[in-house]
């Protein structure tokens, strides 16, 4: 499902982090992702940096989201689990990825958190994501602009209808 995003008064600007603060979706098929790893094809680390790392382990969410019968537009959440994450350039670094993957108008809400340690010690990134992938034709521009539950239905009927 397309996600409407919102920043309510109060909360910090967030889409210039690569992120929004709230994700709104309509009915779907729900989609959990398990978190994905800087592992290439054949099952070794590829980039030994955060932001190679981060890269591969987002491009993985893509794939599975894919596999699930969605697109990057359909993700509504991503957790990022980052060890010894260091404050400022990393933000900044973490940021710029996720920007360049997801743009900055209609980016998934996230929550980025810093760890000790992961599965190995190689790992530096581990990124889990849930999408909610429309069960019936798309109509990306129906859903898009208002988040309201009018306007959800009025474009489920309209996809209803057009089935």
């Amino acid at each position: 499902m397309p996600r409407t995003t919102l920043q309510p008064t109060g909360l910090f600007p967030s889409k210039p982090w690569g992120f929004s603060q709230v994700s709104v979706s309509a009915p779907g098929k729900i989609v959990s992702i398990a978190g994905q790893i800087p592992w290439d094809a054949d099952g070794h680390v590829g980039a030994t940096d955060r932001e190679g790392q981060l890269r591969q382990a987002l491009a993985h969410v893509l794939v599975a989201v894919e596999a699930a019968g969605g697109t990057s537009d359909d993700i509504q959440m991503l957790r990022l689990y980052l060890r010894d994450l260091e404050s400022g350039h990393e933000a900044d670094l973490v940021a710029s990825v996720l920007t360049d993957v997801f743009g900055t108008v209609d980016p998934p809400a996230s929550t980025w958190v810093g760890v000790q340690a992961l599965a190995q010690p190689e790992y530096l990134v581990e990124v889990e994501a849930m999408a909610v992938v429309p069960t019936g034709p798309r109509n990306r521009e129906a859903r898009r602009g208002c988040c309201c539950a009018g306007c959800v239905e009025a474009a489920d009927r309209a996809l209803t209808d057009a089935a």
